[in-house]
């Protein structure tokens, strides 16, 4: 098996690196106490284009895995800053493949004039949908989702249901998390808001599966990323910290902590390439593979975050070190988009049960 990247992947890794580690890395913090991004990222990532990516008229040719690698990269910057630039992807992508025509024009319209959009899971089921002469009437709770205070449209996923709403029609309400706090989080309240027909994305289970495999993979090479980028800053910290005459990073417990959380956020790295080459190849393990990339890479963030923590002692808890918010980041990865070891386990209970 050939791992090695062609010209256009390895230049858009190389592209992305510099910009995570020149400029994510040095505006996460004040980005994170702030809670809001640096005025200056939209336009940064702008000119790198990472706003017009999805062809409106070509979207299978969309490259699942060079997003994964791109991922990665942003996920060793700035988890919250990350969501932001991924934003967009989902709703261009389901829009370009499943979309009508008006739903269509009103979302790439936007984009095309700098706007945003989020996608959001009602994965605890808090949205009544209703359909009513062709339209879908719509009610409940949104939320949190990242990017939503600031984004023009949402692609919203409920009832079984994939559509297109205009945030205009929603009370939204921005929040700040602990994690990714600078992601521009909200919720949203929908009373009634009504959908039309042409702006029903998709009504098929298997859209809306697809979706999900192609936000997990996103998620689950970020997480990598967050992971990697914890154990790079322990393993700087460790070697200036001298105890007992010797620097930190000779200690066997430590070496052992580092290195085991290191095996994690390779194997994360791995398996979120594998199920992000399998979206590409239109292969049939492709959703399972992308569940489980997510759910072991949100066990690997959680667990080498801790562990970066762990290296620095009782300065990993202030923030004026780099992993404390990394560790706040982690939670944020295992809270988007549903439980979906839970999911597995009611699926095979209804398959042992139909037997």
């Amino acid at each position: 098996m050939d791992f090695t990247l062609d010209a256009e992947q390895d230049l858009i890794v190389q592209t992305v690196r510099k910009f995570a580690d020149r400029d994510l890395r040095s505006w996460t913090a004040d980005a994170d106490r702030a809670g809001t991004p640096p005025e200056r990222l939209i336009a940064t990532a702008t000119d790198l284009g990472f706003f017009d990516e999805v062809s409106r008229d070509d979207p299978a040719s969309y490259a699942h895995l060079t997003r994964a690698l791109r991922g990665f990269e942003l996920g060793r910057g700035c988890a919250g800053l990350a969501a932001l630039l991924e934003t967009n992807v989902e709703p261009a992508l389901a829009v370009a493949t499943w979309g009508q025509a008006a739903a269509k024009d009103a979302l790439f319209t936007s984009l095309s004039t700098g706007g945003l959009a989020a996608f959001a899971h009602d994965s605890r089921g808090l949205l009544t949908v209703v359909p009513a002469a062709g339209d879908l009437h719509v009610s409940g709770k949104l939320g949190p989702v990242p990017a939503l205070a600031i984004a023009r449209h949402v692609l919203v996923a409920a009832g079984g249901v994939l559509m297109l709403v205009p945030t205009s029609k929603l009370t939204l309400t921005p929040i700040t998390p602990s994690g990714w706090r600078a992601a521009c989080w909200a919720t949203a309240q929908l009373d009634g808001v009504v959908v039309p027909a042409d702006h029903v994305v998709s009504s098929d289970p298997a859209a809306i599966a697809t979706l999900l495999a192609w936000a997990r993979v996103s998620l689950a090479a970020r997480a990598a990323g967050v992971a990697t980028a914890a154990m790079e800053y322990a393993q700087a910290y460790a070697a200036e910290r001298v105890q007992f005459g010797q620097p930190i990073g000779t200690f066997e417990s430590l070496i052992r902590l580092h290195d085991d959380a290191v095996t994690g956020a390779i194997a994360a790295r791995l398996c979120a390439l594998h199920a992000a080459w399998a979206l590409d190849a239109r292969r049939a393990e492709a959703l399972d593979l992308a569940s489980r990339a997510r759910v072991l890479a949100g066990d690997v963030v959680a667990r080498a975050t801790i562990d970066a923590v762990q290296i620095y002692g009782g300065y990993g808890f202030v923030n004026d070190y780099p992993v404390e918010k990394l560790m706040r980041d982690a939670r944020a990865f295992e809270a988007l988009h549903g439980d979906e070891r839970l999911g597995r386990v009611l699926t095979e209970r209804r398959l042992q049960e139909a037997v």
